[in-house]
C-alpha cells in the first residue's frame, strides 16, 4: 500500500468518531463491564453501550443491538462469547460499521472447531470490508482520540512509541512499565490472533506516523513471513523496529500454539529474517523497553569504541566484561585523556579504561572526565557509571552525627559571606537573565564543592563553567536546580546551615547531573549511557533520562544502538 492507502484503510481503527461496546454490562464480574469502563471519560467521540437485556449500562442508555443505535458507528468493540460473534459481526455489517476489535477468545487457539468459528467471523467481516483487530486480544489505544478500548482500564499516556503485541499480558505489562518510566505511545494494539489486520499492516501504518519514533513488536508467529519482512524493512530504514519473538525452545513453541494458535516456526530462520529486515531482536520485555528508551534519548554511535567511567573498580570490571561480550571495543584511552587524568586524579587511579579514580573524594574531576573522553575522536560512546548514586550522599553524611556537625562548620563559614546577599540572589534566579544566573550557579558550585567535596579549585572552576552552560540551556532542569539553590540561600540568610539545608545541596546534584548528560549528548552527538548500581535508584529522571540499574543492561542497549547504525549504513550502501 502507498501511504494514503494504508492510512485511509486503518483510519476507522485509530481515528473513530464513534464506538459501540457490544456486550457492555453492569455485571462487574464480566469483561463487558471493565471494557466499557476503560473507555468512559477518555474517548473523545460518541460512545454507545449494546446490551440486549438491560436498558441502562453504567448510567448510560443501552441498545439491544448495534443496529438500534440511532447514529453511525465507526468502531465496534466486541466482548461476548465466541459462538455469538459471527451473528453480531453480521449485524455490524448491516449497520455499516467500519472496524471491530474482537476481544472475545475461544477461536483458533482452541483447535479446529474454534478455527471454523473464526473463519466464519472473518468471512463476514471481509465481505463487508470491516477491519478486524483480534480475535482473542486485549484491545487497543490511539493517542489522537484518547481511545482506550481495553478489556480493562489500563494506565497509558501519549508519547513517541508504537507497540503491536500478539500477547495481551506482555503488551499490557510493557505499557504499564513505560508509564512508570514516563514514556508514552501514539498507538498500542493487542492484536491477538491477527486474523483480520495483520501484524505487518500495523507496522506499515505506524511507519507512516511521523509522531512515532520507535516501533515495538511482540510476535508469536506469522502467516506471511516474507510480507512481514518486506514491510519491516521499509519501516526500519526510517525508524527503529524492535522485535521480541519467543519460541527458541520446543516448550515455548508448544505454548505459543495453545496461546495464540500461531505456528512459531524455525527460530534460526526468524533470526536471519529479522537481521535482513533491520529489525532489532531482543530477548525480554525489559530489554525491549530499555532499548526503546535508548533509541529515543541517544544518538546512534558511529562505531563500537567505548570508554567507561566508574566511581568503583569492581563495577567497572563488570561493565568492561559486559561490553566486550557484546562486541563492543573497550579501547585504550587516548593519549590526551591519559595526560589529563594523570594531572587530575591521584596517582592510584586506574590508568586505563575503565576510568576509575580509586575512591578519590575530589568529585569535580570525575564529573569533568566525561567531557575529556567525549572530545576524543577515538571514542564513539561513553558509559557513565554511578549516575544517581550522589542522591543518597546527603542522607548518609547527615546520619553520621558529630562528624556531620563538624563537617558543616567549614561550609557555614563560607555561607556567612553570602548570607547578606541571599535575597538579591533569589531575585536574580527569577529574573531570567542567563548571564547573571550563570554567575550564581558558578558561585554556588564553587562554595558547595569546595566546602563539602574536597574538590580542587581549578577543576571546580572548569566544572562550574560547564554546569552553568548546561543548566541555562534546559529550563526545566534549571528550575529544579534553582529550587535547591533557593533553599540553600534561605538557609544562608538565616545564618546557619542545618541538616535540612545540607540535603538541599545534595538535592541540587540530581538536576545538575541530568543537565550535564543532555549537554554532553547534544554537544558531542555521541551516546552517554548511564547506570546506577541498584534497581532502587534506577528511576526516570526529570526530563525523561533513565539510568540503567546495571552494566549488563547498559551494555546491551549500547550494542543494539551500534547494530541499528550498522544496518542503516549497509542499507544506504545498497541504495547507491
Amino acid at each position: 500500500m502507498t501511504k494514503p492507502e494504508i492510512v485511509e484503510a486503518l483510519k476507522p481503527l485509530f481515528y473513530p468518531g464513534s464506538v459501540a461496546v457490544i456486550g457492555a454490562t453492569n455485571n462487574l464480574t464480566k469483561w463487558g463491564f471493565s471494557t466499557l469502563s476503560s473507555l468512559l471519560g477518555n474517548f473523545q467521540g460518541d460512545l454507545f453501550a449494546v446490551n440486549n437485556r438491560d436498558p441502562m449500562v453504567l448510567e448510560r442508555k443501552a441498545y439491544p443491538s448495534v443496529k438500534d443505535i440511532p447514529a453511525p458507528v465507526d468502531l465496534a468493540v466486541i466482548v461476548i462469547p465466541a459462538e455469538r460473534v459471527s451473528g453480531v459481526m453480521r449485524e455490524c455489517a448491516e449497520k455499516g460499521v467500519k472496524a471491530a476489535v474482537v476481544i472475545s477468545a475461544g477461536f483458533v487457539e482452541t483447535g479446529p472447531a474454534g478455527k471454523a468459528m473464526q473463519d466464519e467471523v472473518m468471512a463476514v467481516a471481509d465481505a463487508a470490508g470491516i477491519k478486524v483487530v483480534g480475535p482473542n486480544c486485549m484491545g487497543m489505544y490511539s493517542a489522537p482520540h484518547n481511545l482506550t478500548a481495553f478489556m480493562f482500564p489500563l494506565p497509558i499516556m501519549a508519547g513517541p512509541l508504537a507497540l503491536i503485541s500478539q500477547g495481551g499480558n506482555v503488551g499490557g505489562a510493557l505499557v504499564m512499565d513505560a508509564v512508570t518510566r514516563g514514556v508514552g505511545f501514539q498507538q498500542y494494539v493487542s492484536c491477538g490472533a491477527a486474523a483480520g489486520v495483520k501484524i505487518e499492516d500495523y507496522v506499515e501504518y505506524v511507519g507512516h506516523d511521523d509522531l512515532v519514533k520507535v516501533v515495538m513488536v511482540y510476535i508469536e508467529g506469522l502467516e506471511d513471513g516474507p510480507r512481514f519482512i518486506e514491510k519491516v524493512r521499509e519501516v526500519s530504514r526510517k525508524k527503529p523496529v524492535i522485535v521480541l519473538k519467543p519460541g527458541r525452545t520446543e516448550a515455548a513453541a508448544r505454548a505459543i500454539s495453545s496461546h495464540s494458535g500461531a505456528l512459531s516456526g524455525s527460530d534460526s530462520i526468524y533470526d536471519a529474517a529479522f537481521k535482513k529486515a533491520g529489525a532489532i531482536r531482543v530477548e525480554t520485555s525489559i530489554e525491549m523497553l530499555d532499548l526503546a528508551i535508548g533509541l529515543l534519548s541517544q544518538p546512534l554511535p558511529k562505531g563500537r569504541r567505548v570508554v567507561i567511567t566508574t566511581p568503583g573498580g569492581s563495577y567497572g570490571v563488570m561493565c568492561a566484561d559486559a561490553c566486550a561480550s557484546r562486541g563492543l571495543e573497550v579501547i585504550d584511552l587516548p593519549r590526551r585523556a591519559m595526560d589529563e587524568f594523570n594531572r587530575m586524579f591521584p596517582p592510584r587511579w586506574s590508568h586505563g579504561n575503565p576510568v576509575d579514580p580509586a575512591g578519590d573524594r575530589n568529585f569535580a574531576p570525575y564529573l569533568r572526565a566525561p567531557e575529556i573522553i567525549l572530545e576524543s575522536d577515538e571514542v564513539d560512546s561513553l558509559i557513565f557509571m554511578g549516575f544517581g548514586s550522589f542522591s543518597g550522599i546527603g542522607g548518609m553524611i547527615a546520619s553520621s552525627g558529630d562528624a556531620f556537625s563538624k563537617g558543616l562548620e567549614k561550609l557555614n563559614q563560607g555561607l556567612a559571606g553570602v548570607s547578606a546577599m541571599a535575597s538579591s540572589m533569589l531575585e536574580v534566579l527569577e529574573s531570567g537573565d542567563n548571564e547573571k544566573i550563570k554567575q550564581i550557579i558558578k558561585m554556588a558550585l564553587r562554595m558547595t564543592f569546595g566546602s563539602v567535596m574536597a574538590s580542587d579549585g581549578n577543576e571546580i572552576e572548569r566544572l562550574s563553567d560547564t554546569v552553568a552552560e548546561a543548566l541555562t540551556t534546559d529550563a526545566m532542569l534549571a528550575g529544579s536546580f534553582f529550587q535547591g539553590l533557593k533553599r540553600l540561600f534561605e538557609s544562608a540568610a538565616s545564618g546557619k546551615l542545618d541538616a535540612s539545608g545540607f540535603s538541599s545541596i545534595m538535592g541540587m546534584m540530581e538536576p545538575m547531573l541530568d543537565a550535564l548528560i543532555y549537554y554532553w549528548i547534544g554537544k558531542y552527538e555521541k551516546p552517554v549511557i548511564t547506570t546506577t548500581f541498584t534497581e532502587e535508584t534506577s528511576v526516570v529522571r526529570e526530563g525523561g533520562h533513565f539510568p540503567y540499574p546495571n552494566a549488563e543492561r547498559a551494555a546491551s542497549v549500547l550494542a543494539r544502538l551500534v547494530e541499528y547504525r550498522e544496518f542503516l549504513e549497509s542499507a544506504e550502501e545498497e541504495e547507491k
